[in-house]
């Protein structure tokens, strides 16, 4: 299940311990058993207050902040977070590497999808 997300679409959702957590959605590709796979990466920050889409400028200094690495998580377990889009950043080439490396293992049958709650990745 896509929790309505797009490739490049800046989220927020609510952590277990009540903080604010982001990710950005890198790819989203349909898996064999037809459930998603979305390609992550977190944000290297929380914070106490809400962000949303109108607090532009901190959207904005969200985007300047170090990314931590790719992680393909199944869908279901994103939509669970219920996650809100506040910004959108384009996804480059150069931003793929650690998709490129898991998506070869993946179809080599090398690699799998994160099933964990969100927060425990």
């Amino acid at each position: 299940m896509n929790p309505g997300l797009s490739e490049g679409d800046i989220c927020t959702y609510l952590r277990s311990d009540g903080a604010w957590g982001f990710f950005w959605v890198q790819r989203i590709d349909a898996l064999p058993d037809g459930r998603d796979a979305l390609s992550l990466r977190k944000f290297d920050t929380h914070t106490a207050e809400e962000v949303l889409r109108e607090h532009v400028e901190e959207v904005a200094e969200l985007k300047s902040l170090r990314l931590l690495g790719h992680f393909p998580i199944v869908g279901t377990r994103v939509a669970e977070v219920e996650p809100r889009v506040i910004g959108h950043l384009p996804v480059r080439e150069s931003d793929l590497e650690g998709y490129r490396i898991w998506r070869e293992a993946f179809d080599k049958g090398e690699a799998g999808v994160f099933t964990l709650p969100l927060q425990d990745i």
